[in-house]
Formats: C-alpha cells, structure tokens, sequence
C-alpha cells in the first residue's frame, strides 16, 4: 500500500469528525504571551507525561528524550518505528478516535501528509525563528529540526580515492559494476535529482546506470550504513549525511561526498490537535527546537538551525518540493521502484523546474 493509499482512508475520519478539526484558541501552542515557558514547564510538570510517535534512529532517540526528561521531569513515552509506520499508525488510530499520541516526529512530506489530514495543530514557537526558512512549514503544524542531505558514502578499504566519481555520470564507469547500492524508499530524492537533471534526461541517466552497472537495493539507510561499513556495499547511492559521518567519527573505514545536484529536505517535529498532554507536547516542542539542537549537533545531525546556514549553503541544496512530490506521489513511486529494479515504464517525466 502507497504512502497516499495508506492516508486516503483517513480521509474520511476527518471528514466526519470536524470535533477535532479546529484548534481551541486558549491551546498552549498559540500562547506568544511573557512568561510562556515558565508556564508550559509548570503546567506540562501538572500533566507528568507524553507520548511520542518517531521514527529517528533509536540510540540518537533515546539521548534526546533523556535529556528532556532529565531536564523537566516528565516520562515520554516512545513509540519508534519506520516513517511509514509511523504515519499509519497516528492516522489509523484517528480514524478509530483514539487520541493517544501527543507529538510526532518524521520526515517533512509524512508530516505534511498529517497537515493535510488536520491531525496537527499550529504552533506559534518564538525558536521556530532560529531555523532556516526551509525548515518551518507556513501553517506552522510542523518544523523540522534536522536537515538530511543526501550524500554518496563509500568504505574505504573498497572505493580508493582515485575512484571517486566527481559527477553522477562517473557512476556509468563499468568500474562500479556491481558496486553500487540504494535505498528502497528514495522517492523523493528520485524525484528532485531527476527534475534537476533535465527530467527524462535525469532519467535516461538511471536507466544507464542501472542497465550497465546494476544496482542493490536495501530496504533502510541505517541498515545500508552498516552494510558500508562492513564493506559488503562498496558505495551508497544515498544516504543521510549524519550516518556515514557518526561512522567516520567512531573509527569505521567510511567517508562520504556530496555529487552536485545535492538534495536535501528536513524533518518535522508536530503537536496533535487532540494531544492529551497539550502543555508537555508544546515544551518538548520547543526543547527539540531549542536546546535540543546542540544535542542533535552533538550527535552529528545536520541542524536546520541558522548558526549551521554557511555550513548547509557549501552544498548548493535542492530542497525536496514536497508540495510537489505529493501531487504525484504515486506514479513518481513507480517511476522509481521500475528504474531501479530495471523494469520498463511509460510514465511520462516533468522536465526541471527553474
């Protein structure tokens, strides 16, 4: 089942149930008043407890949550899944009128699909300010902490650095026949990478490619790390940058680069507009956008904070068009998983947008 298929039977919940389709004005998330984090830390104390839905690596997880309880006193609790599992089970369970989940944390186009379900409620938070302005949603339901650029990461005791391609076509070497794997659920980096490469010009490219040099495909980028790291996967066609950079920093025979056109987008952070603990959703809200940041930049994440913008403008990024992606989801999805698997299509493909 598609990402949009998974999301059309929520649909009708919502249509049915407009009791949680408007957001109460005294909400906690549109206090701007002096004094507000005095209050959301007093009254969030009152409530003890939220609930979490995420989908970030477990061990950065758990360093995140337990600073913010140590910080604050109050137990989170974490349910941690894969993105899409997340999105059904936040959607699935509203359909149902089960309002469990207070705070949920994934990529920018699952959240925005949570947007568009109306699950999410605005969030006027003065550290939504700091971010880079591609970080914060314009309806401000989401706003992404972190920022995933997509990199190609490579073992070094298997790619020398002669061997390094300098641009994606170098990748059509008959060098890296066989040497080269991917990520199963990169739609939208397909998407982006193949506009910018000219459309069916970008995808004459991945036809090539995977016609001449073939391509692995592995379900997960935290499996397809490890799977580099190990030296079974010789270079990675995309990856996180933070992965490859955790390895490099912890001793592993990994490197990574970043072949122009880069792509990027960022993660969402959102409070359910019927969160049972709305003033302990709103301050860890804030703690991930605030102190939360130097945390996650401990970890080496990318953050969307604007200290790290000359850091993140060395890249030249392509933001993922999320409106985009999701007007055509699902035949970009199989425009993307016929390439890669080296099956024929004829789904016509968009030229760049410029």
């Amino acid at each position: 089942m598609s990402r949009l298929s998974c999301l059309a039977f929520g649909a009708l919940a919502v249509a049915a149930n407009f009791s949680f389709g408007q957001q109460a004005s005294t909400s906690p998330a549109l206090d701007e008043g002096a004094g507000r984090s005095a209050r959301l830390a007093a009254d969030a104390k009152r409530e003890g407890s939220l609930s979490l839905y995420a989908s970030m690596a477990e061990k950065d997880l758990i360093r995140l949550v337990s600073e913010f309880e140590r910080r604050y006193g109050i137990k989170v609790k974490v349910w941690r899944s894969g993105k899409n599992n997340v999105l059904r089970r936040t959607v699935t369970e509203a359909r149902a009128g089960r309002f469990e989940v207070d705070v949920v944390h994934n990529p920018s186009p699952e959240m925005e699909l949570l947007h568009r379900e109306r699950l999410l409620q605005e969030v006027r938070s003065p550290y939504a300010r700091e971010l880079i302005p591609e970080a914060v949603a314009p309806h401000r339901e989401w706003a992404g902490p972190r920022v995933y650029i997509f990199v190609q990461a490579y073992n070094t005791n298997r790619v020398t650095p002669e061997e390094l391609p300098k641009t994606f076509r170098d990748l059509l070497d008959p060098r890296w026949k066989g040497r080269i794997a991917i990520e199963a659920k990169e739609q939208e980096w397909f998407f982006t990478l193949v506009r910018e490469m000219g459309g069916e010009e970008g995808l004459k490219f991945f036809r090539d490619l995977v016609a001449r040099n073939g391509l692995t495909v592995r379900n997960g980028n935290a499996l397809l790390n490890n799977l580099v790291v190990a030296g079974e996967v010789p270079l990675a066609l995309t990856l996180y940058s933070y992965l490859p950079e955790q390895s490099r920093k912890s001793g592993a025979p990994v490197g990574w680069i970043a072949l122009a056109p880069t792509v990027a987008y960022t993660d969402g952070i959102g409070v359910m507009k019927r969160a049972p603990h709305p003033n302990a959703a709103v301050l860890f809200y804030d703690f991930v956008l605030s102190d939360g940041q130097a945390l996650l930049a401990e970890l080496n994440h990318v953050i969307s904070h604007r200290r790290n913008e000359p850091y993140l403008r060395k890249f030249d990024l392509k933001f993922i068009d999320i409106g985009a992606v999701l007007a055509d989801y699902d035949r970009w999805t199989r425009i993307f998983e016929d390439t890669i698997y080296g099956r024929s299509t004829a789904v016509p493909v968009p030229t760049a947008s410029h």
